[in-house]
């Protein structure tokens, strides 16, 4: 896994578009070992309040699951939350920061483009009811 998998170009100052947190995030599982290639496994990037805006603001939220007919209910396996100005991943069930080099490359790419920094997103790390301070 490289960053070459991951475009950096469509990146602009206002930061990353849904579709591009969504790529990131499959790049970051995919290290993680999920198998996402398995019949049934999804990524559902269409979470909202009961207002219809994201739960958490500054970041993209998105579960990952597995669903199969012969199962009788759906297992979600995590729900992470990826920042549109870092790239910053948490799996924010676990409270758990996804991190490893070739993510970090990435970040710090995309920081490049959007002038934001991971502490600049304090506020907004806090809103999601993890904190890494």
């Amino acid at each position: 896994m490289v960053v070459s998998e991951f475009n950096l170009s469509d990146i602009n100052r206002g930061g990353m578009t849904k579709a591009q947190a969504e790529k990131l995030l499959i790049i970051a599982l995919k290290y993680q070992k999920y198998d996402l290639s398995l019949d049934g496994v999804f990524v559902d990037g269409d979470l909202q309040d009961k207002h219809g805006n994201p739960p958490h603001p500054g970041y993209y939220d998105f579960s990952l699951g597995y669903d199969t007919p012969t199962a009788g209910a759906i297992d979600y396996w995590g729900l992470f939350s990826v920042s549109s100005q870092t790239g910053d991943i948490w799996e924010i069930n676990k409270c758990e920061r996804v991190i490893f080099p070739q993510l970090q490359k990435i970040q710090q790419e995309i920081m490049k483009k959007t002038g934001a920094t991971f502490a600049s997103e304090v506020v907004q790390r806090r809103g999601l009811g993890c904190t890494d301070e």
